[in-house]
């Protein structure tokens, strides 16, 4: 009899031992998830600010997904030099592999340019139109006081055609933006830099940081050869 209790004895500590171990992986499991979510959480954070440091990349609207440490890059770019580049970028470490799935649009830059033409084009010719339909109103309805009713008119037209000349510098100013940016992506000089462009009335202000002397007034001689800009202050700090 007392042989049987030892057995059952036994017997009983191995199935709690046995369910133990079971037990502390079921609780660790959570553990880990979380703290893999944590670590593709801060490699995103990590290559997205990356790209916006490299003045390549910075032009460019790049999605960044991370999961178990496989980073997938989404978007477009200009060309194949600048997907190889952003592959490169994302590859920190951590990063398990870099899959990069950017299109290629030669034309990114200036489609921009003729995006915004074509949005100031069309609020122009509402106005336009809107003022038209107006003088038509007016000169139905009116019969008396004509000479205050062109004084109208003449004042909506040179609203309109002040609107037009408004509109078409800022059409212009970010035409410059762009084409100044293009310029510096092909400057092995600036390729490690962080450039932020403003263009205002055709004056081109460069801020951020260089490697150098020689990449900041590279940067300057750059901005102050694009057609259309008067002048350019650079602001560009060495790091």
């Amino acid at each position: 009899m007392t042989v049987m209790k030892q057995l059952l004895t036994v017997t009983l500590a191995g199935v709690v031992f046995a369910a133990f171990p079971a037990r502390t992986a079921d609780a660790a499991a959570p553990v880990k998830k979380a703290a893999a979510a944590q670590a593709d959480h801060a490699l995103k954070s990590a290559i997205e600010a990356d790209l916006k440091k490299n003045s390549l990349l910075a032009p460019r609207d790049i999605d960044v997904d991370v999961a178990r440490g496989v980073v997938t890059l989404t978007g477009s770019v200009r060309d194949s030099a600048e997907k190889t580049r952003a592959t490169s970028v994302a590859q920190i470490r951590g990063v398990v592999r870099v899959n990069n799935r950017l299109e290629i649009d030669p034309n990114i830059d200036r489609s921009k340019i003729d995006r915004a033409a074509e949005k100031t084009k069309e609020g122009l010719n509402k106005a336009v139109e809107a003022t038209a339909g107006a003088v038509e109103k007016t000169k139905e309805g009116v019969t008396k006081g004509v000479t205050k009713t062109e004084e109208g008119v003449s004042k909506a037209a040179d609203s309109v055609g002040k609107a037009s000349d408004k509109a078409s510098d800022k059409v212009n100013d970010a035409a410059i933006t762009t084409r100044v940016k293009a310029s510096f992506s092909d400057e092995r000089l600036l390729q490690e830099s962080a450039i932020d462009v403003d263009t205002a009335d055709r004056v081109v202000t460069l801020r951020g940081r260089v490697a150098s002397n020689e990449a900041r007034m590279r940067a300057g001689e750059l901005a102050s050869k694009i057609d259309g800009v008067v002048r350019v202050n650079n602001e560009l700090v060495v790091q």
